[in-house]
């Protein structure tokens, strides 16, 4: 049988609220097994933030890939 590819997966949830600059909201939540709930990973407000904490994630996810012998 054929090794599993890695798999991670992000939901990436965005709101607006307008009563409280940045008014950009968001919550990430993540799973490395797509048969399993995800988790909340991160929340974040603004769009620099948001995206940082993609960034991170991916990266962690990354580390974790090339741990386990994926080539990244």
């Amino acid at each position: 049988m054929a090794a599993q590819s890695p798999t991670g997966v992000l939901v990436l949830r965005v709101w607006w609220e307008p009563a409280h600059p940045p008014a950009l909201r968001a919550r990430l939540l993540v799973v490395d097994d797509p048969r399993e709930a995800p988790v909340e990973y991160a929340t974040a407000a603004g769009t620099e933030d948001v995206t940082e904490s993609v960034r991170a994630w991916l990266q962690e996810w990354s580390d974790k890939a090339r741990a386990r012998g994926g080539d990244g």
